[in-house]
């Protein structure tokens, strides 16, 4: 990134120590990640707190100090009189706003679409920028399956799951807006809107998807959660709004002060569907939209699809597109990775791969994949150790009665026990003991056990945390690929079935 200079009375709000002008090359919070010029802001979080690597900072080239301890602040001043200090009030507003600043307000120049909800981000996300891609409008997409340009996944480096920090979100956005680009899809977590890191970004569309429980070990009530998300529409100037989601909805409608749509599948709504058919090779339903309805067919399975559907519909519609117009590329929808995700190889039996980790989320997956011809359904479930433990065995209720083998398993343990996790899971289930239940204390072993089970033509569901890259083990995050764990195990079959024959 190019250095410039600033003047930091009015870069930031806040009192200056040291020279009022500094040359600054980048924003950084993470003092390992400093360069000559850099801007670091100390950032005081659950388990760090930035002022105590200021001299790092310093030593690996900082010349610009941004933090909140006025006392600390004002002695390192004393100590490095060539510096920059500014203290301020908020270190996050601070960070967001003099990312954005150094990054030349990137967000000014495009189209910016906000995602927020429990379930259906990653998913909704993926439609808006194929759908508009498809419509010429170059479009990015920054969230759980990585960040995306017009084109292709790009090798930006993620270091947060779906929402990156503000300066990492900045730097993406600049980015886009040096390739031309014209819009940019972003997945909004509520963590990421109460961390303010979609600060100083004014979206064109607001889309909600739904609220259910989840993330309560970080916001610690659903109310905190919700008005987490609501910020986003705070930040917006139109909204999409769900309808079905008793969660939210009533409370978005009746504060929203800014133009927004609504869809779902009432009748009010003014995006819906209705009359769905599941077919072999994807759904067909009736749209009604603005009241003119018109015959659709996806390449889509399960309800809880075509309702994402009708949410990236109704957000193109407020770029100005007509619904005609959105129509005529529905063809080209597809799920991302990750979600009802089909995998392709030989095996005799339909290996079916998705995201849900949570009750919700789990429950609209089965009833899709029910519908898909099985002869029998094995499904993999996992508890998370880094999430809400109450959690865990609701996700056992869902599922008994809608498998027919149920197989248990761990997901990003971080330092829970996972026999333990495994434990709070089986307490879900009315009838733990059947022969049909079991567990697995490691997710490959899971995967590997639930296509033992497997005969021809069964549908094998696995689900969970299982598409970041990595599994959280302690503190360290361990690489993971799914697709690996997969491929291991029908390389070792071939290798066991070769060996028999020779024999």
């Amino acid at each position: 990134m190019n250095t410039k200079e600033y003047s930091l009375n009015t870069l930031l709000e806040g009192s200056v120590q040291g020279p009022r002008r500094q040359p600054i090359s980048s924003v950084v919070y993470d003092s390992r990640e400093v360069a000559q010029n850099d801007a670091f802001v100390c950032i005081t979080g659950e388990h760090q707190d930035g002022h105590q690597y200021i001299d790092q900072a310093i030593r690996k080239g900082a010349k610009t100090i941004i933090g909140t301890d006025s006392q600390r602040l004002h002695t390192y001043a004393d100590e490095y009189p060539s510096v920059s200090f500014i203290c301020v009030s908020d270190s996050r507003a601070a960070l967001a706003g003099l990312a954005s600043a150094v990054c030349e307000y990137p967000s000014e120049s495009l189209f910016t679409v906000g995602v927020t909800g429990t379930n259906g981000k990653t998913t909704v996300s993926s439609f808006i920028y194929t759908i508009l891609n498809q419509l010429s409008i170059r479009t990015g997409c920054i969230g759980t399956a990585g960040i995306w340009d017009d084109r292709q996944k790009t090798d930006f480096k993620q270091t947060v799951p779906t929402t990156p920090e503000s300066p990492d979100i900045q730097r993406v956005l600049k980015y886009f807006c040096e390739q031309d680009m014209q819009a940019a899809v972003i997945e909004s977590t509520s963590i990421a809107l109460d961390q303010k890191r979609l600060d100083r970004i004014e979206f064109d569309v607001a889309v909600h998807t739904n609220l259910t429980p989840e993330h309560l070990e970080f916001h610690g009530t659903m109310e905190a959660y919700k008005q987490a998300k609501m910020k986003l529409f705070d930040q917006s100037k139109t909204a999409v709004v769900n309808v079905d989601d008793d969660g939210m909805a009533a409370d978005l409608l009746e504060s929203l002060q800014i133009p927004y749509i609504t869809y779902g599948f009432q009748e009010t709504a003014n995006v819906r569907a209705d009359q769905m058919e599941a077919l072999k090779d994807g759904t067909t339903f009736q749209l009604t939209a603005f009241g003119k309805a018109y015959e659709v067919h996806a390449p889509l399975f399960g309800r809880y699809n075509i309702s994402n559907l009708l949410a990236a519909v109704a957000a193109c519609h407020q770029k100005g597109f007509t619904i005609e117009e959105i129509l005529s590329v529905l063809c080209q929808i597809k799920t991302p990775e990750g979600r009802f995700q089909i995998v392709k190889n030989d095996a005799p039996f339909q290996i079916l791969l998705d995201y849900a980790h949570t009750p919700d989320a789990l429950e609209n997956v089965l009833q899709a994949a029910r519908q898909i011809p099985h002869k029998k359904l094995i499904v993999m479930i996992t508890g998370i150790g880094l999430r809400d433990p109450k959690k865990r065995p609701l996700m056992a209720r869902i599922t008994e009665g809608l498998a027919d083998e149920i197989i248990v398993s761990v997901d990003q343990p971080g330092h829970a026990d996972r026999r333990q996790v495994v434990n709070d899971v089986m307490e879900g289930f009315r009838h733990p003991e059947s022969p049909h239940i079991h567990s697995k204390l490691y997710r490959e072993e899971a995967i590997h056990y639930a296509f033992d089970l497997a005969e021809t033509d069964d549908l094998v569901l696995l689900t969970g945390i299982g598409f970041g890259g990595y599994q959280i083990i302690g503190d360290e995050k361990v690489p993971y690929s799914e697709l690996n764990v997969i491929e291991d195990y029908f390389a070792e079959k071939k290798v066991v079935c070769e060996t028999i024959v020779g024999s």
